[in-house]
């Protein structure tokens, strides 16, 4: 008699843990639906075009965010940055995609494999002081 309820145990166990699969497969379902939508907002909201790149560039005066043509020179954004930024034009400063630094900077965007979006950090390398 023992082994008959243990096995009734077991059985109610399975039949709980069945339907909170379930309703976690439907709160998964409900999320990925949801990132799909927000990730539909956003390429709305940045109206990317096929040759261009929207770049997130962490400054050491706060946040950049730009779009850019993809056949731009590294050079001409950390221009752009630095002077919207106001930062001072006496430091140099390099663009740094994860551990890669951008250079030369007389390269484009696209030749460093950079596409649609792109977080960089602009960093001072020198001072003019």
């Amino acid at each position: 008699m023992e082994e008959t309820e243990l096995l009734k145990d077991a059985e109610a166990h399975l039949a709980r843990a069945e339907a909170e699969l379930k309703v976690a497969e439907a709160g998964e379902r409900a999320a990925v639906r949801q990132i799909n939508e927000a990730l539909e907002e956003i390429q709305e909201a940045e109206k990317i075009k096929a040759h261009e790149i929207f770049l997130e560039i962490a400054t050491p005066k706060g946040l950049f965010e730009g779009i850019f043509h993809e056949t731009a020179k590294v050079s001409a954004v950390i221009e752009i940055v630095v002077a919207k930024k106001d930062l001072s034009r006496r430091d140099s400063f390099e663009l740094v995609h994860g551990d890669k630094v951008l250079q030369p900077t007389e390269r484009t965007l696209e030749s460093f494999g950079l596409k649609c979006k792109a977080k960089l950090e602009l960093v001072a390398t020198g001072s003019g002081v």
